[in-house]
């Protein structure tokens, strides 16, 4: 048995029709995180001075999150036990007869309001104590080999490999343990020289500060494979969706989502900025293609198209380049935006530079398709699906494709490996659903 320390947030309760948190309520306490529970797991009150109730979120979930354009109420693929509320406000311990995700409702016996230092001191309120029995593995060795064998047999001296994702839409008992494990063990068998994430990690549907620990998590994660980690900014990023009135801007996502990169970063107050790879001679941009406050929100600021004209002009000579963005440059590869902020003057910065652009590529479209831009330069502009365990059909690129998902299975995964060959080539070796690709 484990003791959990819990966290509460005053002025929030618990609805007890959905289970969702409800603000400006004084009398109350809530935790906004779930925690697992175990059978066999409890909860004891330590003062009797406060009453709780217990929300139970079983584990099953509805299909409708995997298969149409839906995301999950706060952020957990679970469901909610109307039943659970009902039981009211009470001292006795509370025990779990099965496997399910719980949150807390606390009040004072006396109706009085709660202190911000009574939920920063729950755990003198009240105490859980887990059975921890853990979570039973998905099994996916067969495809860990299968890839590593595959980028192995076309890796030679001086290509770069990098794990590329994209769309995790991080939940709560979602898939990204799953994805993080067999990430660590395609690392085991076929080293990466980086991780590129092209955005959108969670739904960001939560508060400010639960985003930011599930996100820190998942870069916890990322960092722990020991190799440089880029984070490309998504939409959801900005923690703006489903009405969320806790919006991160843009120097506060950098900050946060990029600190890891300040290193390479040449303004690190940005939420763009390029690597370069010497012996390769590559130089990678990493583009920020959304900001919540602008109008349209899709697109690039007249400050990162300059800052794209001047980096492109300094480029040494016989050097290439790839782009990396969450969003694509060109509105009909967009089916969520029917214009791209200063794509145009993108485009034309990649056509005046002297540059050999090897590609494009980007998240945000839920599909994979490859377009072939062809201007006065020619190059491929590809389009990765999202890691998150999704296949809707709706708002898709003509073109696009949308492979079949199934919790459980290999085709639970999503995401790839991509090799950048030293004579420019590059492979797109698919872990999951879909299909391999190269240019």
């Amino acid at each position: 048995m484990v003791k959990t320390r819990l966290e509460a947030t005053a002025g929030f309760r618990l609805n007890q029709e959905n289970g969702c948190l409800e603000r400006n309520f004084p009398q109350f306490m809530a935790t906004e995180g779930f925690y697992i529970a175990d059978k066999g797991s409890s909860l004891h009150l330590l003062d009797n001075r406060y009453r709780y109730a217990v929300a139970v979120y079983k584990l099953e979930m509805s299909d409708r999150f995997i298969h149409t354009y839906d995301y999950a109420p706060e952020q957990i693929w679970g469901t909610y036990d109307g039943e659970s509320l009902q039981v009211g406000y009470g001292e006795q311990e509370y025990i779990f007869d099965e496997r399910c995700y719980f949150r807390l409702c606390l009040r004072r016996a006396d109706g009085e309001q709660i202190t911000s230092y009574e939920a920063e001191n729950i755990d003198n309120t009240i105490s859980y104590t887990s059975m921890a029995a853990g979570r039973a593995p998905r099994l996916f060795q067969n495809e860990v080999q299968r890839v590593a064998d595959k980028v192995n047999s076309l890796r030679t001296e001086g290509d770069l490999v990098f794990a590329l994702l994209a769309d995790t839409h991080a939940t709560v008992n979602g898939t990204w343990q799953d994805t993080v494990a067999n990430l660590f063990a395609l690392q085991e068998k076929a080293h990466f020289d980086g991780v590129v994430h092209l955005g959108d990690m969670t739904d960001g549907t939560v508060s400010r500060a639960m985003t930011k620990f599930y996100v820190s998590t998942m870069l916890e994660d990322l960092h722990k494979l020991e190799v440089p980690v880029h984070i490309v900014l998504g939409n959801h990023d900005a923690n703006y969706f489903h009405g969320n009135p806790e919006p991160m801007p843009l120097h506060e996502q950098a900050e946060f989502y990029q600190a890891g990169a300040v290193c390479w970063k040449q303004d690190k107050d940005k939420t763009y900025y390029y690597v370069d790879y010497p012996v390769q001679r590559l130089r990678c941009l990493y583009l920020s293609a959304y900001e919540n406050e602008a109008n349209p929100r899709y697109g690039y600021d007249l400050t990162q198209i300059a800052w794209v004209r001047d980096t492109l002009g300094v480029l040494p000579q016989n050097w290439r380049v790839m782009i990396f963005s969450h969003d694509a440059p060109l509105a009909k590869l967009d089916p969520w935006s029917e214009e791209i902020r200063n794509g145009n003057l993108l485009m034309q910065a990649l056509e005046d530079s002297q540059a050999n652009i090897l590609a494009y590529i980007h998240g945000h479209a839920h599909a994979d398709y490859v377009y072939n831009w062809q201007g006065v330069k020619e190059f491929p502009i590809i389009a990765l699906g999202c890691a998150k365990c999704e296949d809707m059909l709706e708002r898709k690129v003509e073109g696009s494709f949308t492979p079949p998902r199934e919790l459980g299975q290999p085709t639970q995964e999503l995401w790839d490996v991509l090799i950048i060959k030293n004579n420019g080539r590059l492979h797109f070796i698919r872990f999951g659903a879909g299909h391999d690709r190269n240019t």
